[in-house]
């Protein structure tokens, strides 16, 4: 049995010396073969997209938003006073025109309907001038205040249509409008008005903010993943090989990006890779 191998192995050996050409272009079919092997299952790793669907796609700016109060009241005395009497405790809730306080036997009365926040003395204490005594504030009109950076300013204008949610209230988005824009020290900051969110949400608390610049109402939407080089996706039609094509893209919105023009339409899956390989 090993004489036969070695009988073998012997012949190949002298096929291969009498024909040296016809050996080399098995070697390179041989080769190539395997790596085109290689291509294809690397072209292949990942996995296959649902069926591309046509929708609305919206390019937006987003941001950080702080809830802000649109009225607060704060005491501060041009004199030192002493307090006679507190008429209210932090937390409490008060009507337009409720005395909060007396000093010195002259009393402070609420000019507008809000909660008590900050009382920081004690009934006949005394309180140095410039000091805060009280504070109020309306928790029911409020606004959120956004900082941006330069690029996204430059898109924000007033009237833009604006999408609000937080983190612990995920199943619900809430809707505003771009009020202003303008700088501050070196901030770019957009004022945001809305009118729909819940008492729950204070002042002080901080969502996220997307502004909407551009909206396509129709468009082929495609798994931003599935984007190569800016330019190309993978696809497989019928039963045929997994092939790239070109495409041209149009705007973004976070894992989504629109199709302008490319072999790839309604109902085509692509392929996002795992691994690019050439």
């Amino acid at each position: 049995m090993k004489k036969q191998r070695l009988d073998s192995i012997r012949k190949i050996v002298g096929w291969i010396r009498r024909h040296p050409v016809s050996s080399a272009l098995i070697l390179i079919l041989f080769v190539s073969s395997i790596l085109m092997t290689q291509r294809m299952t690397q072209r292949s790793r990942g996995v296959w997209s649902e069926p591309l669907k046509r929708g609305p796609i919206i390019l937006s700016v987003y941001g950080i938003g702080t809830v802000m109060a649109n009225r607060s009241y704060q005491i501060k005395l041009g004199v030192m006073k002493t307090i006679n009497r507190l008429y209210v405790k932090e937390g409490d809730f008060v009507q337009k025109g409720q005395k909060l306080v007396l000093m010195d036997q002259e009393a402070y009365f609420a000019p507008f309907a809000g909660t008590v926040t900050f009382v920081p003395f004690k009934q006949g204490e005394n309180v140095l001038n410039q000091t805060p005594v009280l504070s109020l504030v309306d928790l029911n009109d409020r606004y959120l205040l956004v900082s941006l950076e330069q690029q996204g300013a430059l898109r924000v204008l007033p009237k833009q249509k604006v999408r609000i949610s937080f983190d612990s209230i995920r199943d619900k988005n809430y809707q505003g409008v771009v009020d202003s824009i303008y700088s501050n020290e070196g901030n770019f900051l957009a004022r945001i008005a809305v009118v729909d969110l819940p008492a729950r949400i204070l002042p002080g608390m901080t969502g996220d903010v997307a502004i909407a610049i551009e909206e396509h109402p129709d468009a082929l939407l495609l798994p931003v993943a599935a984007v190569e080089n800016g330019d190309t996706v993978w696809i497989r039609k019928g039963v045929g090989l997994t092939k790239a094509i070109k495409i041209k893209t149009g705007i973004l919105d976070r894992d989504l990006i629109e199709v302008l023009s490319g072999d790839l339409h309604e109902g085509d899956k692509v392929l996002i890779r795992k691994q690019v390989g050439p």
